[in-house]
């Protein structure tokens, strides 16, 4: 005769222990949909031009996931591509475009990255390509003071203050040139 029992024994026995085992060690996670989503928004962000923000939610995403290389991945990426808009900035010469995002690189947090994360720059190197663009800029603007176009000295001195806020020297021309200017406007 039929022993159901002797049948369901033997199945339920060997489920509840697929059922403990898969309990005890969960699948690994790959990138959640809520991660998906903060990776296509930093996206987005990037291909606006709005590099801030776009770095501030991949580091935010760095912060909540460390060890998840897709993460990582899109973050060292994003960081890449506006390490190359700055350079080419800086080829052609728009060294206040170049300083911006130089600028936004170094404020990013790139640092807190796991070693094994290699950027092809480092914080010394974007300091330095941060005062070749203010350097340049203050000689720019020299050159329109020098051809007596104050205000457009002004405007070229204070691009360098957008990247590099604590520059004296870009402090101090502006300063000078616009008491020049209010003195000639009195004058006339």
């Amino acid at each position: 005769m039929f022993k159901p029992r002797s049948i369901l024994c033997p199945i339920l026995l060997s489920t509840i222990v697929l059922l403990e085992s898969s309990c005890a060690h969960p699948p690994p996670q790959s990138s959640s949909s809520a991660d998906v989503r903060t990776v296509n928004q930093a996206k987005v962000y990037l291909s606006s031009g709005n590099y801030k923000k776009a770095l501030e939610i991949y580091a935010a995403a760095v912060d909540k996931h460390p060890e998840d290389k897709d993460v990582l991945g899109a973050y060292t990426e994003a960081l890449e591509s506006i390490k190359e808009k700055a350079d080419k900035a800086y080829e052609s010469q728009d060294y206040a475009k170049a300083g911006e995002l130089y600028h936004a690189l170094q404020k990013s947090g790139f640092g807190k990255l796991p070693s094994q994360m290699a950027l092809s720059f480092d914080a010394d190197h974007l300091s330095m390509r941060i005062g070749a663009c203010s350097k340049m800029l203050m000689e720019l603007g020299i050159v329109k003071y020098r051809a007596g176009d104050l205000e457009q000295a002004i405007a070229t001195w204070k691009k360098i203050l957008v990247f590099n806020p604590s520059d004296r020297e870009a402090k101090t021309a502006i300063d000078r040139a616009t008491a020049q200017l209010q003195n000639l406007k009195q004058m006339n």
